[in-house]
């Protein structure tokens, strides 16, 4: 069985201080703007709850109402109660990344 826990070498704060350095300075969600990394949320894609893991490519900043939103939602569910909002980068870019994990064969 696949542990839930983050791992103790990816920490919150090295993951915002990453996210800083690449200049990700906005809610892959609804594109809003960070004024300070700090106030950053991290996200996980596919939550832990649906089997996601806590690694680089499951993560994304996210503002906190748009986090709050999305729970434990797994993507098409969120994509469902967001429909009629502004299409990000964002999205499109986790809208992707969600259906290649979809297609990959284990």
């Amino acid at each position: 069985m696949r542990s839930v826990e983050p791992s103790p070498a990816l920490s919150r704060r090295d993951v915002l201080r990453r996210w800083e350095e690449l200049e990700w300075w906005a809610c892959v969600y609804c594109d809003a703007s960070f004024d300070r990394m700090v106030v950053a949320e991290v996200d996980h894609v596919v939550p832990l709850a649906k089997g996601g893991v806590h690694e680089w490519a499951n993560l994304a900043p996210a503002c906190a109402t748009c986090n709050r939103l999305k729970s434990d939602r797994d993507m098409s569910d969120w994509l469902a109660l967001s429909a009629g909002q502004p299409c990000t980068e964002g999205h499109v870019a986790i809208t992707r990344s969600a259906q290649d994990a979809d297609t990959e064969t284990p």
